[in-house]
């Protein structure tokens, strides 16, 4: 099963699901129905298993790849508590990514 997220662009303000392609403990690989641009901020929020709360996370893009929406974007994540990380590290290690 694939990894679903909430992506929220901060400064547009739109928010949509988004297919998570890959998952580690810096970044995500995410598949995007709206444009994207290295340097903007986003949020992404996941369901995890062990949290009663969503995940949710601050990021900036990295990079995308080229063309019309959906476009793959690689988005870096801010980490601001060692919670989340913990959170996080769990999240990836029920989904199977390594």
């Amino acid at each position: 099963m694939r990894l679903q997220a909430t992506l929220t662009h901060v400064a547009a303000g739109w928010q949509k699901q988004a297919p998570v392609e890959d998952l580690g403990l810096g970044g995500a690989r995410v598949v995007a129905t709206e444009r994207l641009a290295p340097g903007d901020a986003v949020t992404v929020s996941f369901t995890a298993p062990t949290l009663w709360d969503p995940l949710v996370l601050r990021a900036r893009v990295a990079w995308t790849s080229s063309g019309s929406p959906p476009v793959r974007a690689g988005i870096a994540f801010e980490h601001k508590s060692a919670d989340a990380v913990f959170a996080l590290y769990e999240l990836i290690a029920t989904q199977g990514y390594e």
